[in-house]
């Protein structure tokens, strides 16, 4: 089902895999927050996002994403959790440690 939402870019494709999954498939909630994302739509996309993590933590893109939508949200507590996962996985991402410095600042 994800698959049919990607190469149809219909978001509701990933909610349907989410119900039929019984709320185990990753996949589906990592893209259905970067649809909310890109929609601009950040507290879903931070729900989302947060409910893909919960079930596979070892996904540097979507914590980085999930750092953006916090930042985005002025929830720069959440941003700095999500960026420092990011380093944690790996620690070359320079523009997650810069995203860490900037929360700071502001």
């Amino acid at each position: 089902m994800c698959l049919i939402g990607e190469m149809k870019h219909d978001q509701t494709w990933f909610q349907k895999a989410w119900d039929e999954s019984n709320g185990r498939c990753a996949k589906a909630m990592r893209n259905l927050g970067r649809y909310y994302f890109f929609e601009n739509e950040f507290e879903k996309a931070i729900e989302c996002f947060e409910k893909s993590l919960a079930l596979n933590k070892l996904y540097p893109d979507t914590w980085f994403t999930l750092g953006g939508a916090c930042m985005k949200s002025i929830n720069y507590k959440g941003a700095i959790f999500a960026f420092g996962r990011v380093v944690s996985i790996d620690d070359r991402k320079t523009e997650a440690w810069a995203n860490i410095a900037n929360c700071y600042v502001t």
